[in-house]
């Protein structure tokens, strides 16, 4: 399974999210068991732990483009007219006009 890439918000191109190796005693490097069925369970643990690297990373980006990046728009951002009368844009509904409609209700 190929590394899981992800745009870099920050402009440095793709970023790979690799695996954080743990700090390694020299213990851990012998085999004790005298199995060699480790080597699927170990890149699955692999390919599970960047799998949720990668789908924290895109979590923190959704976040941050909902919470951050959105109310600013929306309050500040002002279309050029030529944007606001070819399409560009369209208003869904007014203020004004939608108490007027619940008003009724």
């Amino acid at each position: 399974m190929h590394q899981p890439m992800l745009p870099n918000p920050y402009g440095d191109g793709l970023q790979f999210y690799n695996e954080r190796k743990p700090f390694k005693n020299s213990e851990d490097d012998v085999d004790h068991s005298g199995s060699t069925g480790t080597d699927a369970t170990t890149e699955n643990e692999v390919e599970h732990g960047l799998l949720s690297e990668a789908e924290t990373a895109w979590a923190q980006r959704e976040r941050s483009i909902q919470h951050v990046l959105f109310p600013p728009l929306r309050l500040f951002f002002k279309p050029p007219t030529g944007m606001a009368t070819n399409g560009t844009f369209v208003q869904v509904a007014s203020l004004e006009n939608l108490y007027k409609i619940f008003e009724r209700c």
